[in-house]
């Protein structure tokens, strides 16, 4: 009868381990599971980017404008760019020359992340290319009769031809950090927006179809609404009609 207890006894101990084990392996794989879904979810919505030294400048320049969060300009109106590094000269300045600092449109961020960034001076690039390449550009459409470096880098479809011949044109959804995309947002086939991708990514949202809801890279930009120089999740808002990399 103590043998049999003992028998019974046994059993039941090495059942409970039986029952522990594979609770135990169970466990582990979900957990094995969920981490590789995890990681799978990282590295396809926050893809990380090996940039160019150059790429870095501009989103550094762009990061810049962002830290200085200058107010947009409703006026939209024609200065004198008698600013330099920061501070009003009471004249023209050119090659540096900007407006104001607390204010600007959409193509300041442009100027200004890459004079910041140590990439280039677009007002004097721009001024220089136009002076030797004037049919190039669609002066036309402001009845410009000569370069004018108070306004003509402000333009966006200026900048679009000036990207379009130094720096390389990006035609797949392929958008890194330091990209400038530009928008027709009337549909008139005219640029009226221009920004820089940033390397930071939207929220997730689960709720949405797979694929579309997916991390995006937000943009940085200067538009009415917020009405300063902010970083949000607009690339695609509008229709893309330029998408420039720099070499």
């Amino acid at each position: 009868m103590k043998q049999r207890t003992i028998v019974v006894t046994m059993r039941i101990f090495l059942t409970m381990i039986f029952f522990l084990l594979i609770f135990s392996c169970s466990k582990q794989e979900v957990k094995s599971n969920h981490t590789a879904n995890s990681n799978a979810t990282d590295s396809t919505q926050q893809k990380k980017f090996t940039l160019t030294a150059n790429q870095k400048k501009v989103l550094e320049g762009a990061k810049k404008c962002l830290e200085a969060k200058f107010s947009y300009d409703m006026t939209m109106g024609y200065y004198v760019c008698t600013y330099k590094d920061g501070e009003n000269t009471g004249s023209r300045v050119f090659p540096g020359g900007d407006v104001a600092p607390d204010m600007g449109v959409c193509t300041d961020v442009i100027v200004r992340a890459l004079r910041w960034g140590g990439v280039c001076d677009l007002q004097e690039e721009v001024y220089n290319d136009l002076k030797s390449s004037w049919g190039d550009y669609p002066m036309s459409r402001w009845q410009a009769k000569k370069p004018d470096p108070n306004i003509d880098q402000r333009r966006v479809p200026v900048l679009m031809v000036w990207f379009s011949k130094y720096w390389q044109e990006i035609s797949a959804e392929d958008y890194q950090p330091g990209d400038v995309v530009a928008w027709d947002m009337n549909g008139d086939g005219w640029g009226d927006h221009i920004g820089i991708v940033s390397d930071n990514f939207s929220d997730p949202t689960p709720t949405l179809p797979e694929g579309e809801g997916a991390a995006r890279l937000k943009l940085i930009h200067n538009f009415p609404d917020p009405g300063y120089v902010a970083e949000e999740d607009v690339l695609h808002e509008w229709e893309i009609i330029g998408h420039y990399r720099v070499k």
